[in-house]
């Protein structure tokens, strides 16, 4: 290991954890268009949805 940090954040980086928006989410899980983007669930229950979604749009484009 190196005797220092290995990266140190930046300062938009830390003002960015500090100041972050307030959610209620606890779940995320990739969009089913494969957009790079998520799909955000506060119950487990509307998560196993979205999962449900990413999964069946991977089966469909034959994605193992």
């Amino acid at each position: 290991m190196p005797p220092g940090p290995i990266r140190i954040p930046s300062k938009i980086a830390i003002q960015a954890v500090l100041q972050s928006e307030k959610h209620e989410y606890l779940y995320f899980c990739a969009k089913e268009d494969f957009s790079g983007y998520s799909n955000f669930a506060v119950t487990y229950a509307d998560h196993l949805l979205n999962a449900r979604k990413y999964r069946d749009e991977l089966n469909r484009r034959g994605i193992k």
